[in-house]
């Protein structure tokens, strides 16, 4: 018998379609618009804002670790920023509407495409489903999910709702600010049960968390004096079977989501290389001082469930190089196989049951103890889900010789 080649393999899922228009997803890239309001603003104000919200992954540890610095040589102002980081870190903040429509800045900057259509948010509304939106990759500092809080409030309300991070992100002054802007909290277990089955939000969440931050790094050019951009492999961290229990439990339908690009709006000092598991060249490279402390920083990272890296951009400043970023999302994926497979089960009756108060959202059969085969199956369906995304936009993304590999 004649095994396939991965090329092989890739051709054959390019085939597949992972994004239908009947779902209200469009089959090509479309370039996104911003409201009148923010198509003609300045420029500087757009810069600003990016550089802002890209910094304040900066300014939360520092303005964290300043009163512990300024102690020995001004008591009395270490004391006063103490005090302050203290009311910052704990007081409630609501989200605010507003801010996701600032982030529609960042449109021009990184000449935004999707593949999201009205049909979309129209189906959302109609179904009244409760979803898992699961976005890939991680990136060294999420920018992404500012575009998707954008593309949200102006095209998706229906589809919005919140966002999971670490814990350790949430208390960090100026940045929990910023995420809790966005609707986004702990993305512990029982917060995320809590805000699904009991204020019946949808999630949206990048499972791929500190795994792919070290795992994301810019991808190379031929030459200083040429943009052509080498082949590159994609890594993401998407087997995540807590996540897949999740749905399962829940009876959520999970989205898959890709965006093009993500990866190379930062670089940072020490990214962690994956080997692919079917890699036969079993030759070690030298380990490298850097080697050695991206390893430290990851394993500190995964200690305090957050992200600690060293990134940078332009200037080495925290100020993103702007590539073409492609968000795409895949047909909805139901948990349970029985019921995606009849006709018009998503939609009826008999294959959707109320959440657990009834009124909030509809779900899919759900399943209280998911075996070890179901949650498998069902991360092998997203896993294939996501190859096939990649493979259905990569060339009109911008990124043709480009590969995934999953992991």
């Amino acid at each position: 018998m004649i095994t396939p080649t991965k090329q092989q393999q890739q051709q054959q899922q390019t085939k597949k379609v992972a994004a239908s228009e009947e779902h209200g997803l469009s089959p090509h890239l479309i370039k996104a618009q911003a409201d009148a309001d923010y198509r003609n603003q300045s420029p500087f104000f757009a810069w600003a804002f990016v550089i802002f919200c890209t910094a304040s992954f900066y300014i939360g540890p520092l303005l964290l670790l300043s009163p512990f610095l300024l102690v020995h040589f001004h008591p009395q102002a270490a004391g006063l920023l103490f005090c302050t980081n203290l009311f910052l870190a704990f007081h409630p903040v609501s989200p605010w509407p507003r801010f996701r429509q600032w982030c529609q800045s960042f449109y021009t900057i990184f000449n935004f495409h999707h593949n999201m259509t009205p049909l979309l948010d129209e189906i959302a509304r109609k179904e009244n489903r409760l979803s898992i939106i699961a976005m890939h990759p991680h990136a060294i500092i999420p920018l992404h999910g500012f575009l998707w809080g954008a593309i949200c409030d102006q095209l998706l309300p229906h589809m919005y709702g919140y966002g999971g991070t670490t814990e350790f992100a949430m208390r960090l002054p100026v940045l929990r600010h910023i995420l809790q802007y966005l609707s986004v909290g702990s993305a512990n277990k029982e917060r995320i049960l809590m805000e699904m089955q009991t204020n019946g939000q949808n999630l949206f969440i990048l499972p791929g968390g500190v795994a792919e931050i070290f795992l994301s790094h810019r991808r190379q050019q031929q030459s200083d004096n040429n943009t052509t951009l080498l082949p590159n492999t994609q890594t993401i961290k998407a087997r995540r079977y807590g996540l897949m229990k999740l749905a399962l439990e829940t009876g959520a339908i999970i989205y898959p989501a890709f965006v093009f690009g993500a990866t190379d709006l930062l670089d940072q000092l020490t990214p962690v290389e994956k080997r692919s598991r079917d890699d036969n060249d079993h030759s070690r490279k030298t380990t490298t001082m850097l080697d050695f402390l991206g390893n430290m920083m990851q394993f500190m990272s995964r200690k305090i469930k957050g992200g600690l890296t060293v990134f940078y951009g332009r200037y080495y400043l925290p100020i993103p190089y702007t590539p073409q970023l492609s968000m795409v999302l895949g047909n909805p994926i139901h948990p349970v196989v029985e019921i995606e497979d009849k006709d018009n089960a998503a939609s009826s009756s008999t294959a959707m049951k109320d959440n657990v108060r009834g009124e909030k959202k509809r779900t899919c059969r759900r399943v209280e103890n998911p075996t070890t085969e179901q949650v498998e199956e069902l991360t092998e369906r997203y896993v294939d889900a996501l190859q096939c995304l990649f493979e259905q936009y990569k060339e009109e993304a911008g990124f043709p010789n480009d590969s995934l590999q999953i992991i």
